[in-house]
């Protein structure tokens, strides 16, 4: 009984010592190498862009980036604020799969000759674009607590109408310092006040439908329209 015990533990010492020496001639050799990277789950960001944010190249060791996937995420989400969050998987140990889930993309402001991007947060992304992407609004004129405001009204629009919104103004008057000015993807305006607008958007598709020729939809405080003046 005892020289079984005796032989099983060697048996278990040897396939053990081979695993160990296998272990290190991987770690040492090119195949513990990253060969390919995939992204999956980008929208707004490019592939590459979350790649360089991550520093893994074919370079990286593939078990050291499944390894230290916590602390390279948190770079790469500080690197990139509109990602939410980054996970890794491995295929056939030796590609590797990133996914990320982005933080919604709300609309650009312009300034600087750019434009930048705002988030769900109300962030604004400090990274310079030439010209915005996407069907998302501009936003002008709007400091910056009250962009905050405006960008999280436009979020909880119904698809179709955040889809048909080309820019949105702040417009105040002195009698009344919420007036917005929003411009339309159909060629239509719309005058509303920010403390009722998400309530009374619902009723423009109704109300532009009605309409003979493209104008203004006044909702700031009832709810009417009236065309555009002719130009002489």
């Amino acid at each position: 009984m005892k020289k079984r015990k005796i032989k099983v533990s060697k048996n278990s010492l040897i396939i053990v010592i081979v695993f160990f020496i296998v272990l290190i001639a991987y770690f040492g050799s090119p195949l513990s190498k990253v060969r390919n990277v995939n992204v999956k789950g980008v929208n707004d960001l490019g592939a590459q862009q979350v790649i360089n944010a991550t520093a893994i190249d074919d370079n990286s060791n593939l078990f050291d980036a499944l390894l230290h996937h916590s602390s390279i995420s948190k770079k790469a989400e500080k690197k990139l604020p509109s990602i939410e969050s980054i996970s890794f998987r491995t295929r056939n140990l030796r590609d590797l799969t990133i996914t990320v889930k982005e933080r919604p993309t709300l609309g650009f402001i312009a300034k600087n000759g750019g434009y930048y991007r705002i988030i769900n947060n109300g962030q604004i992304i400090d990274q310079k674009l030439n010209s915005p992407i996407g069907n998302y609004p501009i936003y002008s004129n709007f400091r910056h607590k009250r962009l905050k405001q405006i960008s999280n009204i436009y979020a909880k629009l119904s698809k179709n109408i955040q889809t048909n919104i080309s820019e949105i103004r702040n417009a105040p008057t002195k009698l009344n310092p919420y007036r917005i000015k929003i411009d339309m993807n159909d060629g239509n305006k719309v005058i509303a006040d920010m403390r009722t607008v998400q309530s009374k958007l619902k009723y423009y598709p109704g109300m532009a439908s009605q309409m003979k020729k493209k104008g203004v939809i006044d909702l700031e405080i009832g709810a009417y329209s009236y065309p555009f003046k002719d130009k002489k």
